[in-house]
């Protein structure tokens, strides 16, 4: 089934049906059932129904265990209080007083709290007040079963669907931005508005939210690739940071700009990049050997020049812009490689950890220090040479 954007139109005109066709079930099964108050079922219904999965079925959740908690503490207070006005009130003070107490330690005790009041004080004046208080939990329950059957059977708005579509609008935009800042730089460091990435880093930061809702709550329903989606939200949350970099070391210009003898290289690893930024968004196979290889000729190039003392003609803040990005996009690139590789580096000495879902921590490329830190240092020592701006 294709994904609806929960947002849309559609998807809220599904939302009205199904949780109308909720409450008539709810309803109508509290009726077949003999239960008195019927409508209690259907605002049940009502209540806990969203429009994904996962918050329904949180809803769901939420009002069942707080219900059954309140029920207890319901039942507990018309047993140890007699029936009369002085010892109702004290019996309704100390059970609400406790729920809202407990509400410091889980947020279910707000319904408890609901749910011990119309045990306790709906059923006063009946002859059987424990049945009473029961029946109303029983028809809570009958519209919390139906909002979940009509979230799952009808039109399921899934957050892995809404992951997915997202992860690969992201990175496609992603590879674009990529693509943008390396064309600044290399356009002598023509700067770019510092602001660039903040629409689009706060759209990534939404993801984990997101895929909390399908380990959380959808995983017990449905047999998604976990893993892999959390795979790709782990590596899409590198290349922002990454990106976020290399928009900092382009803006971080001093005096005139300069040309980079790297060019060819550079713009051939963002080629292979940028493919597979888009082809891991879109879910299509991703061959790591392109992106290796271009790679190891960026840093083979770099090791050229810094043998031929080509980097000694940089002033030191320009040698350490250069190297500030020029780490960005490795690093890049080795993340890319290992969500390829399933997470790992097969080779490198120590397996990169990482994180609950399964990619690797990668450190921030701005504070490490990879295999072309000792030219950097080796050729910051070299005295520049006074009045070169080009390297």
């Amino acid at each position: 089934m294709a994904h609806i954007d929960p947002d849309s139109t559609t998807a809220h005109i599904r939302h009205g049906i199904k949780t109308g066709l909720a409450a008539v079930a709810a309803y109508g099964a509290a009726q077949a059932m003999g239960l008195q108050y019927g409508y209690w079922a259907a605002l049940s219904a009502v209540i806990v129904m969203q429009i994904s999965v996962a918050d329904s079925l949180q809803m769901c959740w939420y009002r069942l265990s707080g219900t059954a908690i309140g029920a207890l503490i319901g039942v507990a207070a018309i047993l140890a209080f007699p029936h009369t006005p002085a010892m109702t009130y004290l019996g309704l003070f100390l059970a609400v007083a406790f729920c809202a107490y407990m509400t410091r330690y889980d947020p279910r005790y707000r319904m408890a709290a609901i749910t011990a009041c119309i045990v306790f004080l709906a059923s006063l004046g009946q002859q059987d007040r424990l049945l009473f208080g029961l029946e109303r939990v029983q028809e809570i329950a009958i519209g919390v079963g139906c909002a979940f059957l009509a979230s799952v059977l009808l039109w399921p708005q899934r957050a892995a669907e809404e992951l997915q579509q997202r992860l690969r609008g992201q990175f496609t935009r992603g590879a674009e931005l990529y693509g943008a800042i390396l064309d600044a730089f290399l356009r002598r460091q023509a700067g770019l508005d510092p602001g660039l990435l903040d629409a689009y880093a706060a759209s990534v930061a939404a993801n984990r939210g997101l895929l909390h809702k399908v380990l959380r709550h959808e995983r017990l329903l449905y047999r998604d690739d976990t893993r892999a989606l959390g795979l790709k939200v782990d590596t899409l949350d590198s290349c922002v940071r990454h990106l976020r970099t290399m928009l900092h070391s382009l803006n971080d210009s001093q005096g005139q700009g300069y040309d980079i003898l790297m060019e060819p290289e550079l713009r051939s690893l963002a080629v292979v990049t940028q493919d597979a930024m888009r082809a891991i968004g879109q879910g299509n196979p991703l061959r790591p050997e392109a992106l290796e290889a271009a790679l190891e000729a960026a840093e083979a190039r770099l090791g050229e020049l810094r043998d031929q003392g080509a980097t000694r003609r940089f002033h030191l803040h320009k040698l350490m812009q250069f190297f500030s990005f020029f780490h960005c996009l490795r690093f890049l690139g080795r993340d890319l490689l290992r969500h390829a590789r399933g997470g790992e580096m097969p080779g490198t000495p120590g397996a990169p950890k990482t994180s609950g879902t399964g990619a690797p921590a990668t450190p921030e490329p701005a504070d490490s220090a990879g295999p072309s830190a000792p030219r950097a240092q080796a050729a910051a020592a070299a005295p520049p040479a006074p009045g070169t701006q080009d390297a």
